[in-house]
């Protein structure tokens, strides 16, 4: 991958995030559909959430 290719690719990845991170609903469902937040909105444990909350509801 050339340098053209990274700095297009950063772009991208810029103009994605100022679409995904609108309002903090936004964001906070980008990052479920991403994978790094749980469906209640918590970040999961191998990114440094609490490990499995089931029982404490």
């Amino acid at each position: 991958m050339n340098e053209a290719e990274r700095k297009a690719i950063r772009a991208m990845l810029q103009r994605r995030a100022e679409e995904k991170t609108q309002t903090p609903d936004m964001a906070r469902q980008w990052l479920i559909e991403e994978g790094l937040y749980d469906g209640d909105g918590d970040l999961k444990p191998q990114y440094g959430g609490q490990p499995d909350k089931r029982g404490s509801k």
